[in-house]
């Protein structure tokens, strides 16, 4: 009976050794994550961005989306809207339109360096008379590079 005593002591005295030891190491090593080291990644990780929808629409409900998305314009028309969306937020690259009359090489209009919410709203501003009937396109640029092209055309 005093060997089982004995023994009980022995593990009761390395219990408190051990919480003893644990206590220690906590307070001098401290028990907090450790501090991540925050890191700029050195790509982009805007490489995979793609336009998701575009629309070219003359008409848009009160919220600025299209009600009806149609290829064919009036002249009379009072604006012509691209509406579009990207598959992710854009942080390192640049965002671009052009609109394109038939036969002209050069843009007739250009949206640069766009830093919108999204879906993003763009409308093709009509002279004073009103739009030249014709074939035109809208091209969504991502830096340099064309990711959609979209034509349509107005008529009388």
């Amino acid at each position: 009976m005093e060997a089982n005593l004995t023994q009980i002591k022995r593990r009761k005295l390395v219990v408190k050794l051990f919480c003893l030891g644990m206590t220690i190491l906590l307070v001098c090593v401290g028990c907090a994550v450790p501090e991540a080291k925050q890191t700029i990644p050195d790509e982009c990780p805007d490489l995979g961005l793609l336009v998701t929808k575009a629309v070219v629409t003359d008409t848009l409900d009160p919220y600025g989306r299209p009600i009806t998305s149609d290829n064919e314009f009036s002249v009379s028309g009072r604006a012509i809207y691209l509406v579009f969306s990207l598959s992710d937020d854009m942080c390192c690259r640049t965002l671009n339109v052009r609109w394109f009359s038939e036969g002209k090489p050069d843009p007739i209009q250009i949206d640069d360096n766009i830093h919108s919410q999204f879906p993003v709203t763009l409308s093709l501003k009509a002279n004073g008379n009103g739009y030249v009937p014709g074939v035109y396109t809208v091209k969504i640029y991502i830096d340099f590079w064309e990711k959609i092209s979209i034509p349509f055309s107005v008529h009388i």
